[in-house]
């Protein structure tokens, strides 16, 4: 018993001296710090909203229309239009290195704003910042709206069946000239295909006004919202957000909303241990060999986004030897978006 303690002593005091080796700054030494990146997710999520409204006349749309398929109360519901998904590169913090300077090894070790790696003797690369994949956060809205005008005698009535039937006599009397402009039966006839398509156009958006004031208006509009995600782990049907009929988008533990769920399944990568009988080099430099991660999102009926990312947080570290990047002339390139190892010169 007193040996396998001994041992495990052992162990954990040489496992904190490489950790320190390879992550701790130590005092006294000049190291370049330097991180691997890990991967944030941006997921988009475009609802289209539809707003019902009444009409003023709605009561009297069989009576003067003869229809009762008509709005009778204010509604607005939510649908999900599409999803989209993007990465951005972060540092992670559980991967941040020093690497010692010295004269006698001259390395220039290049990173980007966020001290991501990006090589060895080679300019750092601009990088994708937050602002360029969400510089479309504000809701977009498309609706147009307009100002309905009746005629002298309708707005003269006294009561809302006298207005309620000049409205329908004026729907009447513009299917009427509708009709008229399309048997060429008018006297004065547009000189030309478009002002005959401009005037038929008229005809039918001051119909559809005074229609709406019967059977109600509908609107639709699209809006766009964005979660941020940094995975850590697997992730097998979590709830990611809820849509709620009435309010949209909600958070993923308000249960007044329809659960949609996000998967994120990285591909396992293998690997062989090393040889003993190679005499191990002193390592300098890390890289990233990302893991295939298929990320889902559905809700459990449909499924809205499925594509496959290289995710470096589900990867695993390659190390480069010291003695390697002393070479003359050397220029590494890192992908600073995933960590990985993209050519040697």
């Amino acid at each position: 018993m007193k040996k396998l303690i001994l041992f495990s002593a052992y162990f954990i005091v040489i496992g904190s001296g490489h950790a320190q080796k390879n992550f701790a700054l130590i005092e006294g030494q000049s190291a370049m710090v330097y991180a691997l990146p890990k991967t944030e997710l941006c997921i988009e999520i475009e609802t289209e909203r539809t707003t019902q409204k009444p009409g003023m006349f709605y009561q009297y749309s069989e009576r003067y229309l003869a229809t009762n398929k008509i709005i009778t109360e204010e509604k607005t519901s939510f649908s999900i239009k599409t999803i989209h998904l993007q990465t951005r590169a972060l540092p992670d913090s559980s991967r941040t290195y020093n690497f010692p300077l010295s004269k006698s090894h001259p390395i220039h070790i290049s990173v980007n704003s966020q001290g991501i790696l990006c090589g060895v003797n080679i300019a750092p690369i601009a990088e994708i910042t937050k602002e360029s994949y969400t510089n479309c956060v504000k809701t977009e809205c498309k609706q147009k709206t307009t100002l309905l005008t009746l005629g002298e005698e309708s707005m003269m009535a006294g009561s809302e069946a006298k207005l309620a039937e000049g409205a329908a006599k004026q729907i009447y009397h513009l299917r009427e000239s509708r009709i008229n402009l399309l048997t060429a039966e008018l006297e004065h006839l547009p000189s030309d295909g478009s002002s005959f398509n401009a005037m038929l156009e008229g005809l039918n958006n001051k119909e559809r006004e005074l229609t709406e004031l019967f059977i109600g208006k509908s609107t639709t509009d699209t809006q766009k919202q964005f979660l941020y995600l940094t995975p850590k782990t697997a992730l097998n049907n979590q709830v990611l957000f809820r849509l709620s009929a009435q309010r949209g988008v909600v958070g993923a533990d308000d249960l007044s909303g329809t659960p949609f769920y996000i998967s994120v399944k990285p591909t396992s990568i293998s690997s062989v241990g090393a040889d003993p009988k190679v005499k191990k080099q002193e390592l300098g430099l890390y890289t990233i060999l990302p893991a295939p991660t298929r990320i889902t999102i559905n809700d459990g009926n449909t499924t809205y986004f499925s594509e496959q990312f290289q995710i470096p947080q589900f990867g695993k570290t390659v190390p480069l030897d010291l003695e390697f990047l002393e070479q003359k002339e050397l220029k590494i390139r890192v992908d600073q978006q995933t960590g990985r190892l993209l050519g040697i010169e």
